[in-house]
């Protein structure tokens, strides 16, 4: 008797010694961003926004637009863009009101959590180029030619992080409310008469305010 439960504790030990090896042996699993089970569902989105920025101290209005097809309904890619106006001031140097005004766009990407809930939130970040020009206000608004009115333009690379709340109003249709800020490469516009700038280099980079509203298969 002794002999068997000898000889059965002797199997027990060898059994989870093999056991321990396959475990250690056995490669881990590679965790994806896509997940496990990868592309699951497809879907996309197109959207149009407005909202609020200060550039140069200047109250601005912004108007936009943005698309993405989504990944497993939380991974975004996709295109956005933003034009801005801001109010008119009166510029001694040119004995005038006037402006600033531009745009600019590019690749958009997004990270969605916890779409499904009612209300969560929206990360992204969109990376680009575009343009800016300050322009005497009269002269825009009277269709002069553009090229007699602008004072001095200039075009530059732009990165925008923003965060949204969204709102699933129905399955179609979502409500953001996002803050966003605007990062540029450095701009240099000067008054032609005396070549001396017009504001500081780092005129655009600032926080923006928006609401968007977006349609599509989410």
């Amino acid at each position: 008797m002794k002999r068997i439960t000898l000889s059965v504790m002797l199997l027990l030990m060898a059994a989870g010694v093999f056991a321990q090896d396959g475990q250690t042996t056995q490669p881990q699993q590679m965790k994806t961003l896509f997940g496990n089970s990868g592309i699951r569902s497809n879907g996309g989105y197109g959207g149009v926004s407005t909202g609020y920025t200060k550039i140069d101290g200047l109250d601005a209005i912004t108007v936009g637009g943005k698309g993405a097809w989504l990944i497993n309904h939380q991974i975004g890619i996709g295109l956005a863009g933003h034009g801005f106006m801001t109010e008119r001031r009166f510029d001694a140097e040119l004995t005038d009101d006037s402006r600033f005004a531009g745009g600019y766009g590019g690749l958009m990407f997004e990270f969605i959590a916890t779409p499904h809930s009612p209300v969560h939130l929206s990360f992204s970040t969109t990376v680009g180029a575009g343009g800016v020009s300050y322009f005497r206000d009269n002269d825009f608004f009277n269709g002069v030619d553009r090229h007699t009115f602008d004072e001095d333009s200039e075009a530059f690379f732009v990165v925008e992080p923003t965060v949204e709340l969204e709102l699933n109003l129905v399955k179609f249709m979502r409500l953001a409310f996002g803050v966003s800020y605007r990062y540029t490469s450095d701009i240099t516009l000067t008054y032609r008469s005396n070549n001396q700038a017009i504001a500081g280099k780092d005129l655009l980079n600032g926080l923006s305010g928006g609401v968007t509203l977006k349609f599509g298969k989410f």
